[in-house]
């Protein structure tokens, strides 16, 4: 793992050519996966086009040097066409706002750092006073261009949103034939309240098999779509943007936000 400005301006170098291929220049970020998605190479022949380097074709990211295993992992824009779109949106982490979903500006973002495969692991971002202070990619919510949000440890509470895990209590009802153990108060028969109980006891753990089917088939189902409209909390933080992927981490956001049906429903 390495910082983005110990990254800037290292060669890059083909282990099968044992040629140098260029510099880094700069990142190409991606912000709905919050990470590098390529870097911008500088082979001092510009005026044949930009030359990007795939941060999944990185064999290695050393301290003085970055390396690939041939000079056919670094191709132009025109052959990495899912590039175009993070190219346009022009998303730059470093000098960006910090902000909570309180509304607090912390400061402005100075470094991130990138693991080996180009996802972002921190940001480390400057106070008022000087002070550089970490986050991890954990606890942020949006990678936007102006602004960068995580959650303030005062939010904490509003986890009650959890509150949406109600959604189990249709299992309730099927526990109400449990009711059926009354009668046996009133039969003196020890077999008929056996029978009682044993009745409804059964169809609980298959309701509940089947729920966590159900649900394991819609999570499934999501996974990887696209959101077809812009899903927000009740309080306005952004669960996922239009066009964005549905993540684990989107689901997660989702579920605690109670917004999972409305995700479900608006997916391409």
């Amino acid at each position: 793992m390495k910082k983005s400005t110990e990254i800037l301006s290292l060669p890059v170098f083909s282990i099968r050519e044992g040629e140098e291929l260029g510099t880094i220049k700069a990142f190409i970020i991606n912000a709905a996966a919050k990470s590098v998605e390529a870097f911008l190479i500088d082979d001092g022949k510009w005026y044949l086009g930009a030359k990007l380097l795939p941060a999944k074709a990185v064999a290695g990211l050393g301290e003085f040097a970055v390396t690939v295993e041939s000079s056919d992992n670094v191709v132009g824009v025109a052959d990495f066409p899912d590039i175009e779109p993070l190219l346009v949106a022009n998303t730059s982490v470093i000098g960006t706002k910090v902000v909570t979903t309180a509304g607090r500006i912390l400061g402005r973002v100075t470094d991130f750092m990138v693991e080996n495969d180009g996802k972002i692991a921190v940001c480390e971002y400057t106070v008022d006073n000087g002070d550089n202070q970490q986050v991890l990619m954990e606890n942020i919510i949006t990678l936007g261009k102006d602004v960068l949000f995580i959650r303030d440890a005062s939010e904490e509470p509003a986890a009650p949103a959890v509150a949406e895990v109600p959604a189990p209590v249709e299992e309730t009802p099927v526990v109400t034939p449990v009711a059926a153990p009354a009668p046996v108060v009133e039969e003196p028969k020890a077999e008929e309240a056996k029978v009682a109980e044993e009745a409804p006891a059964e169809p609980a753990p298959e309701v509940d098999a089947y729920s966590r089917k159900i649900e394991e088939k819609t999570r499934k189902f999501l996974l990887g779509k696209k959101a077809s409209r812009r899903i927000e909390t009740d309080n306005g933080v952004l669960v996922v943007d239009e066009g964005g992927e549905i993540t684990e981490e989107v689901l997660q956001k989702a579920k605690l936000a109670g917004k999972y049906v409305e995700l479900s429903m608006n997916v391409q």
